[in-house]
């Protein structure tokens, strides 16, 4: 009787395997063990993560996002033949590992980043080094040493430079909020008092909360001052610090983390920006606080329900423009960016001051208005680090940071603290925090829309891109996978194993190739077995 059905069996089972014909979506990859072990030496397996950490920690305190962090130091891994590394990122911790072999016990190497540091220098040459590394030919002891010159230099400009950076990004930003010649004058003293005072405070270990109260203080009583003997208003005053002060928080990281799953690093990002920012209303409480124990009382003839001010005459609209220019511009050399790169964050910061005025002044609101020119925003600084091989975190930062709601923080706080009108406060505190998140939203969701630019994209993308594989990944998108390149790997002298392979871009055409020949390879009964040893 099973004889008689086995014929029957046989070719339903084959009608069904000849019905469900088709691609397969792949396996996720969980609980999979590693086919490829390298055939490495713990010493060389050590070197390659202690150099990946140490890239991940110039990343991650220069404001990178975590998704980018990992996808770079997967890249450098890749590239020394250590296909089974684990790179991990918590809040400010960063984990490199590699899995235990028939031959090894596991490695794992833990590094917490202490400092902030913002030297886009710094982060254009690591950016460089990884694009090297990844080309081929970099022995592991010689990115190391590439390293120890990276990390060792000082700031590429004096410290004058880098404070007059500031007063210029102030004197950019009270030229985008209205104002008089002595507003703009004002502002960027205030800004240069500022950054003394900060440099001053953080070399004797102040904590940045602190620093924040002290330079929102050092503006209101500026602003206050300026107002009692000048009759200047004081908001552009006190607003331009604000913008000053939140311009070297991680908000488009915090968000981009959010966006691309690493909740708990993203929180935790979130809540750094908004207690520092707590620290700003603090100081502008104090500053409010001394002018009315000193009987000043400060009027501001503005609408509650404004949330932002546009320019409607040509002559303010090209003054707004320019200041915005003026402010990315500047803000490149505070931050100590490649002077090529000045150029590039003046047209971003211009051209989305000009998107923000032309929705504005055509009735779209605030939150709006900022996000689509942050859209644009980071749609320019995936185009440009494309063509350039450069970080797309330079020319974004500077970019958003005219847009950042300065004027509507400082009025919250003065509606709360001054005028008791609660409503009030609450409806530009609320319009704050649309507009920051709009801005953070905005430069991720351009770089999304920019992403596919950066491989197989047709005529476009090939003028776009720069021959080699990229440096400092931007994990936003579609993220294309890198292999070491197959006509990369010919036979190695013995000195020559630890030097790194080129990487490609992983083929969907060759990984398609893959899965139909597996397809294919299941229905054939013994070479299915064969064919899964293997």
């Amino acid at each position: 009787m099973e004889f008689d059905r086995s014929p029957g069996m046989a070719r339903r089972r084959r009608a069904l395997n000849f019905a469900l014909r088709g691609r397969r979506d792949p396996a996720s990859g969980a609980g999979q063990r590693r086919r490829v072990a390298g055939g490495m030496s713990d010493r060389h397996t050590r070197k390659v993560l202690d150099l990946t950490i140490r890239l991940a920690e110039v990343m991650l305190s220069s404001g990178s996002g975590t998704a980018d962090v990992v996808a770079t130091a997967h890249d450098v891994a890749q590239a020394y033949q250590l296909t089974d590394c684990v790179v991990d990122v918590f809040v400010t911790t960063i984990f490199v590992s590699a899995p235990p072999t028939a031959d090894s016990p596991p490695v794992t190497i833990v590094r917490a980043v202490q400092a902030r540091s913002t030297d886009y220098t710094r982060l254009s040459e690591l950016d460089r080094l990884v694009g090297r590394i990844t080309s081929g030919g970099v022995s592991v002891d010689e990115a190391h040493e590439a390293m120890d010159e990276l990390t060792e230099r000082p700031h590429p400009y004096p410290r004058w430079l880098a404070t007059a950076g500031w007063a210029g990004f102030a004197f950019g930003i009270a030229m985008l909020l209205g104002g008089t010649w002595l507003t703009w004058i004002l502002a960027a003293v205030s800004s240069a008092l500022i950054d003394r005072v900060g440099r001053l405070l953080n070399r004797i270990g102040t904590p940045f909360f602190f620093q924040q109260a002290a330079g929102a203080l050092i503006a209101t009583l500026i602003a206050v001052a300026a107002y009692l003997f000048a009759g200047q208003g004081p908001t552009a005053l006190v607003a331009t610090g604000i913008v000053m002060l939140l311009a070297g928080l991680t908000l488009v990281g915090s968000v981009q983390d959010a966006l691309t799953g690493y909740m708990l690093t993203a929180v935790a990002r979130l809540g750094d920006v908004v207690f520092l920012t707590l620290g700003i209303v603090v100081g502008i409480l104090a500053g409010l606080q001394i002018a009315s124990v000193a009987g000043i009382h400060i009027e501001l003839h503005v609408d509650a329900t404004e949330y932002f001010v546009l320019p409607n005459q040509p002559l303010s609209i090209v003054l707004a423009v320019c200041g915005a220019a003026l402010a990315g511009a500047c803000l490149t050399i505070a931050s100590y960016a490649r002077p090529r790169s000045v150029v590039t964050a003046a047209i971003a910061a211009g051209l989305a001051e000009l998107v923000l005025i032309g929705l504005g002044s055509n009735g779209f609101g605030q939150v709006v208005a900022t996000g689509t020119g942050a859209v644009g925003v980071g749609l320019l600084a995936t185009l440009i680090s494309i063509r350039r091989q450069a970080p797309a975190l330079v020319t974004a930062t500077a970019g958003i940071t005219p847009m950042l709601p300065g004027m509507a923080v400082f009025r919250a706080v003065f509606y709360f603290a001054v005028e008791r009108d609660f409503a009030a406060g609450m409806a530009q505190a609320l319009a704050a925090a649309a507009t920051a998140l709009a801005i953070g939203a905005g430069v991720v969701m351009g770089e999304l829309i920019g992403s596919p630019l950066r491989y197989r994209a047709g005529r476009l993308g090939d003028f776009l891109r720069v021959e080699g594989p990229p440096g400092l990944r931007r994990a936003v998108g579609n993220v294309v996978a890198l292999r070491p390149a197959a006509a990369a790997q010919p036979a190695r002298a013995t000195h020559q194993r630890s030097w790194s392979v080129a990487l490609e871009p992983a083929s969907s055409e060759s990984a398609s190739s893959e899965l139909e020949a597996d397809e294919s390879g299941g229905s054939a009964g013994a070479d299915d077995g064969e064919s899964a040893e293997r």
